[in-house]
């Protein structure tokens, strides 16, 4: 690939914030991709330009992030436009865009069958233009899923040198507890989650980020007079409550990198919506997956085709627990004896993730399918 350093290419990615994390998150992993390993300039269009500057930290020299508000005006379109998760393009924006330019939405990832059928398609717009839908997805006929080339290297350093891994995030190695991250929902069962691990068999740290340490607090609450005294405070970074046999540890905002190797590092990763989702899933780490809740129980139908997906290549002992583990925190009905199923069998859990993030990273990423994707557009024209 050509260095990053020096571009042949100029696209713009539009984004809105939803949910917090989750489109960011994906939109700026995408965008420094693309930089690094396709030589593309990028201009990030943000609305939340606060939120987007935390997560690209230090920045990127190829990716220029942009304030997108009602007022934003915009001196020219890209030769690729990317829109993420239909946040939709601004009017003045499209105003710019030539028959030449080529416009992708890339969409929301899902295991469902229905997403290899839609997955390409172009919609024609109004103005003439094809605006053509980009489904991220789990198999070849799916724009797949996003994996950078540095994260082997993330996974090595973990297993190489876990002590020292853990001081660079500022934590001390727990070799005599498993260690598990927190990343949920509102309407995850934490406070069950919180009982199953003070009753754990084996010692455990629960690693928290600061910004779930409000609903953490809540949980704690419900646990027991002693456990409201504590939780009565403000949990804050750095903070460590020692809940029976549960060390539940605050830690701070990390970077995206840094949030990749604590995955790596930890023996069990409870993740939401997507981009936790497909980190969790290259950390090749047993995980709790819950998908954003929705209207009528949608939510659990993807959550079935992720698991048929998942346990495809599963034994048959393996196959009911990752599901009764998923089905139960999405569900609200986590229970001390999901916990302990999950020690009993971890060992085999961790060996089957190991096996199907090997397996899913024979296929190209999202990053290389989409240039993929648009030189073919490109070469179709002329």
């Amino acid at each position: 690939m050509p260095a990053a350093n020096s571009p042949k290419a100029h696209w713009d990615i539009f984004c809105r914030v939803v949910d917090n994390f989750g489109d960011i998150g994906v939109s700026w992993r995408l965008a420094c991709q693309l930089a690094d390993e396709h030589a593309i300039a990028i201009r990030l269009w943000v609305d939340d330009i606060a939120l987007a500057s935390r997560f690209s930290g230090a920045g990127h020299e190829s990716v220029t992030l942009m304030p997108w508000t009602e007022a934003s005006s915009f001196s020219h379109a890209a030769e690729v436009v990317l829109e993420t998760f239909s946040c939709g393009l601004p009017p003045a924006y499209q105003q710019l865009m030539s028959v030449n330019t080529v416009w992708l939405n890339i969409d929301y990832l899902s295991a469902e069958d229905w997403v290899s059928g839609f997955h390409g398609r172009p919609s024609p717009q109004a103005n003439g233009l094809n605006r053509y839908f980009f489904y991220p997805g789990f198999d070849a006929q799916t724009g797949g899923l996003l994996r950078e080339q540095f994260l082997p290297q993330l996974a090595e350093q973990a297993g190489r040198s876990a002590t020292a891994a853990w001081q660079h995030l500022g934590l001390t190695a727990m070799p005599e507890a498993i260690n598990v991250s927190l990343f949920c929902y509102a309407h995850a069962p934490v406070s069950a989650l919180l009982a199953s691990l003070a009753a754990s068999p084996q010692p455990v740290r629960l690693i928290v980020p600061e910004t779930l340490a409000p609903l953490v607090a809540q949980a704690l609450s419900q646990q027991s007079l002693v456990q409201q005294a504590l939780a009565s405070q403000a949990l804050t970074a750095g903070q460590v409550i020692q809940h029976q046999h549960c060390n539940i540890t605050v830690i701070p905002f990390l970077s995206q990198i840094d949030y990749d190797l604590l995955l790596a590092l930890c023996g069990l990763n409870f993740v939401r919506g997507e981009d936790s989702w497909v980190r969790a899933i290259w950390a090749s780490k047993p995980m709790v997956w819950l998908p954003y809740q929705q209207a009528e129980d949608t939510h659990l139908q993807k959550l079935a085709a992720f698991l048929q997906h998942y346990l495809a290549t599963a034994s048959d002992e393996l196959q009911d627990l990752p599901r009764a583990l998923m089905q139960a925190w999405a569900t609200g009905e986590w229970t001390t004896a999901h916990w302990n199923s999950f020690i009993e069998h971890r060992q085999a859990l961790l060996q089957h993730a190991q096996h199907y993030a090997n397996q899913l990273s024979q296929q190209p990423d999202l990053a290389t399918k989409v240039v993929i994707f648009i030189e073919k557009l490109r070469a179709n024209r002329v």
